[in-house]
């Protein structure tokens, strides 16, 4: 990869010209395709991942096998940085959602590359910062916030917009809300009912968007 095209990446597009030179030798072309396992969870990570086409998604699995997600990662976004930081395993399981194709740098050598480089070191630090912002949210949510609550946020931010990648099923917006199928199932139903979404086409429409709202803000007020 050329220091042209890396420039084109949000996270490298503030790098000076040498610092593109020293990342662009290190780059390398690997490609997933849709179901394939990029890393599993637990495992050493030896490298550096930036998603050139495709989309990613993190996920954890419980002792019990049941699966919480943790990010649906689009073209332009970098993971594995964690376990090269801090050497120690991976903490969630990088699966290719659809064909994928990947940038990939040697970890130890990104790592060296971040000491010569602070412009590098600079832009990483600002992607886990982005990282923990999201993870905080998600915690937050889990945390203070009943099922019925993030069922609501999740249709005010994602119901009328479809994945790239493929359509909400009960099943993903389960495990993207921290619950199970049958729960999710139930207030959807439940939505319907009281007139708050419907379903058209496979889709789900938001029909009284200012109820989902107070449903949401009753919950941020107790």
């Amino acid at each position: 990869m050329n220091i042209e095209q890396l420039a084109t990446w949000p996270i490298f597009a503030k790098l000076d010209e040498q610092t593109l030179q020293a990342i662009a030798p290190l780059a390398q072309a690997h490609s997933y395709t849709a179901g394939q396992i990029i890393i599993p969870e637990e495992a050493p990570c030896q490298n550096v991942f930036l998603i050139e086409q495709g989309f990613v998604r993190l996920y954890q699995l419980s002792t019990e096998g049941r699966e919480h997600v943790l990010a649906y990662l689009e073209p332009g976004s970098l993971f594995g940085l964690i376990p090269i930081l801090d050497g120690q395993e991976t903490l969630a399981t990088a699966e290719a959602l659809t064909d994928v194709s990947l940038c990939v740098f040697p970890g130890e050598q990104f790592l060296m590359l971040m000491h010569r480089h602070p412009d590098l070191a600079l832009e990483v630090a600002r992607s886990l910062a982005r990282q923990v912002r999201q993870l905080s949210i998600a915690v937050k949510d889990l945390a203070l916030y009943p099922v019925r609550a993030r069922l609501a946020r999740f249709l005010l931010s994602h119901a009328e917009s479809i994945p790239p990648y493929q359509r909400w099923t009960q099943e993903r917006i389960a495990t993207r809300i921290g619950t199970v199928r049958d729960v999710v199932g139930r207030l959807l139903r439940a939505f319907a009912q009281e007139g708050l979404i419907r379903r058209e086409r496979g889709r789900l429409v938001i029909v009284d968007r200012d109820t989902l709202e107070k449903i949401v803000i009753s919950e941020d007020n107790r």
